[in-house]
C-alpha cells in the first residue's frame, strides 16, 4: 500500500493551554509549522479535541481548539472520550478511508494522551513519527517529562525528532 502520512493536533485546547504548560509558546510555535507544511501540501491533519463532562466539555471555551493553533477548513476535527484516539472507532475508518499509513504526533500531554496515541498508533500497523518538541505537559516536572516520553517512545521502536529535523527530511 502507497499511503498517506497525516499530521495528528491532539487536545491542543483553550482550557488546557491556559495551564503551566512547558514552553507553551514553542510548542504553539512547531505545531503551526508542521500545520503550515502540511496545508501547503495538501496533506491529511486530524484536529483531535478531548470531550468530557468536566475540565472540557462540550461547547464550553476550555473544549474549544485554541485560537492561536492554525486550523484549515480542510482539516478533519475529530472529538474523542478516551485518552487514545485510536480508542475511537470513527478514527480508525477515517485512517483507512484515507489510506494513510503514517502518523506525526504532536499535543498535549505527553504522558497521557501523546503518549497513548503514539503507542496505539504503532499497535494499528502505523508508522509513527514523534515531534520531540511538538508535544508537552503541564507536569510540575515539564523538561523531565518530555525528555522521559522522547526516550521511553524512541525506545518502542517510535522515529521521535524536533520540527526542523521533520520539516528539512520532507
Amino acid at each position: 500500500m502507497d499511503g498517506i502520512t497525516a499530521l495528528l493536533v491532539i487536545d491542543m485546547q483553550y482550557g488546557l493551554l491556559q495551564r503551566n504548560v512547558f514552553y507553551k509558546e514553542q510548542l504553539i510555535d512547531n505545531v503551526n509549522a508542521l500545520l503550515d507544511f502540511f496545508h501547503n501540501r495538501e496533506k491529511p491533519v486530524f484536529i483531535i479535541r478531548h470531550t468530557n463532562t468536566s475540565f472540557s466539555a462540550e461547547n464550553t471555551d476550555n473544549w474549544q481548539i485554541d485560537s492561536n493553533v492554525k486550523r484549515a477548513d480542510s482539516d478533519i476535527l475529530l472529538n474523542k472520550t478516551h485518552s487514545s484516539v485510536f480508542k475511537e472507532k470513527r478514527f480508525i475508518s477515517l485512517l483507512k478511508e484515507n489510506s494513510i499509513s503514517d502518523v506525526v504526533v504532536t499535543g498535549l500531554v505527553s504522558n497521557g494522551c501523546v503518549k497513548a496515541a503514539c503507542l496505539d498508533a504503532r499497535v494499528n500497523g502505523l508508522n509513527v513519527t514523534l515531534i520531540s518538541d511538538g508535544h508537552s505537559t503541564f507536569h510540575k516536572e515539564g523538561e523531565d517529562m518530555v525528555s522521559y516520553w522522547n526516550k521511553y517512545l524512541h525506545d518502542e521502536g517510535i522515529q521521535v525528532i524536533s520540527t526542523a529535523e521533520f520539516l528539512k527530511m520532507n
